[in-house]
């Protein structure tokens, strides 16, 4: 989802080559201007299922990144779940900031790959941003809350759960703005201002929504103050809103 929509939005301001695991090997050794990796594994359960399989596919898999091509500026799209582990009920946005010392000793392995990966990059790259993101909705989704929500399917939160949202087409639009204000060595946590409830979410979307008997409450917020300094944020409910208006 997030790796072709900033294909689609960045290449309004950048001339794009969007690099995946079919041509990936065309590309070894070649020069950019900035390299983001949007890449690595996003299915949380699956990882703590499978912590080798994880391993490959979000930490090496950045690694070699960082060695199989030439750039200056390296972007690393990383998560909220640095904060507590996946899964988790509560991330509360007072103990969620980007200062703050992380204790490994008790990470999932999600959480502990997404950290080895921000040390690789803060290691190799002499130039380059992190981004840890919240929950981001995008059209080309293929799981999450939002996209279970306009397919009809079962939610696995209860309706008094609270998340941090974020449009991906936003994402893009932060990365430009850091990237020609020249930002370089930084980590920023990325979501809305504030929290949606989903208590409103039938408002939003004019729909029943369903859940399912094994739902859970969750919270989820991280502190965005560094980052709206720099850019300013919307909060969550404005860009469910977006989303929503530019679905057709």
């Amino acid at each position: 989802m997030l790796g072709s929509d900033l294909v689609k939005f960045l290449g309004q301001h950048y001339k794009i080559t969007a690099i995946d695991k079919h041509n990936y090997q065309q590309y070894v050794g070649k020069n950019f201007d900035v390299l983001i990796n949007a890449n690595g594994n996003s299915r949380k359960f699956w990882a703590n299922q499978n912590p080798y399989l994880d391993f490959e596919a979000s930490t090496i898999s950045v690694y070699k990144s960082l060695f199989d091509f030439k750039f200056k500026k390296y972007v690393y799209i990383s998560s909220v779940f640095l904060y507590e582990n996946f899964p988790v009920a509560k991330i509360s946005a007072k103990n969620a900031f980007e200062d703050r010392e992380l204790d490994v000793k008790n990470f999932s392995p999600y959480s502990l790959h997404k950290f080895l990966s921000e040390q690789m990059v803060k290691r190799y790259a002499s130039d380059y941003l992190i981004f840890r993101c919240n929950t981001m909705i995008g059209k080309n989704a293929k799981k999450g809350v939002v996209f279970d929500i306009l397919n009809n399917k079962e939610l696995f939160i209860t309706l008094t759960s609270k998340l941090q949202l974020i449009t991906t087409k936003e994402v893009a639009n932060i990365i430009h703005n850091l990237i020609s204000k020249k930002i370089s060595g930084e980590i920023f946590n990325v979501g809305g201002k504030g929290q949606l409830s989903f208590v409103k979410a039938e408002k939003f979307f004019q729909k029943k929504i369903k859940i399912s008997a094994n739902a859970e409450k969750q919270d989820i917020e991280q502190d965005v103050s560094k980052l709206n300094k720099i850019f300013k944020l919307k909060t969550s409910e404005e860009y469910l809103t977006d989303f929503i208006e530019n679905l057709n």
